[in-house]
């Protein structure tokens, strides 16, 4: 298992391969050229030294946990271990990456279970990011009912924040903006670069929000030039 996991194929002739289409100067002993060639063989103090990267690739080790859901913990736990090392830093490092997938530590508080993360602190297991996790009393890898995986709650927090701005911001143009601020009143803000920080932000320091500006527009190095309420009309021209 430490071999599909942690390690990549050597790096040797097929790393020299990346030099074919290389054009070299073959010199003699008093540095004239002999002859210019184009790709070919490197001199034989040049040839790379085979080593061996770590490889981040766990596919495997999670497809191995998925077939080891409902049975014991400790023995799963046993299997993954006995033909890994400890004294080898890559067999290690599959044992490193273990509680990444599994929340080992877990017990039920108030009739909610929660896991400890790996860094320490308590969670609802509900909130754990892992897909598996050991049930306290049973002491079976389970499946965490609630997991989801790390792009699918980036979209959603993505999404959870297009919903917030569209409540309070709308777009008019690269420099124009709409936003609902304090007392749910719509201004129209106009927008200019950050500067040096000595020129106010016209928005903030109204105190109409207190949203950091990078939240509040959306974007990096913008501040407020310019505001000014708008009226019935405007509004129902934009749909507020």
């Amino acid at each position: 298992m430490s071999k599909v996991i942690v390690e990549r194929p050597r790096m040797g002739r097929a790393a020299a391969g990346l030099r074919a289409g290389r054009t070299r100067v073959v010199e003699d002993d008093d540095g004239e050229p002999i002859r210019a060639t184009r790709g070919g063989r490197a001199p034989k103090r040049d040839k790379p030294e085979k080593t061996k990267r770590l490889n981040e690739t766990l596919n495997p080790l999670r497809r191995y946990l998925q077939s080891q859901v409902e049975r014991p913990w400790n023995k799963v736990y046993s299997e993954i271990s006995e033909h890994l090392k400890p004294t080898s830093t890559v067999q290690q490092h599959v044992r490193d990456h273990i509680e990444d997938f599994v929340a080992i530590k877990t017990r039920t508080r108030d009739g909610v279970l929660v896991a400890v993360g790996r860094w320490g602190g308590e969670r609802p297991l509900a909130d754990d990011h892992r897909r598996f996790y050991v049930h306290p009393r049973t002491g079976l890898l389970r499946e965490n009912p609630n997991y989801r995986s790390w792009s699918k709650r980036h979209r959603e927090k993505l999404e959870a924040e297009a919903r917030d701005r569209f409540t309070r911001m709308r777009e008019i143009d690269g420099k124009t903006q709409l936003h609902k601020l304090k007392d749910d009143i719509w201004w129209e803000v106009k927008l200019g670069r950050l500067g040096d920080g000595r020129e106010p932000d016209v928005v903030l320091s109204a105190g109409l929000s207190t949203l950091p500006p990078e939240i509040l527009y959306a974007r990096y190095g913008a501040r407020a030039t310019a505001k000014r309420m708008l009226n019935k009309a405007e509004k129902k021209k934009y749909g507020l």
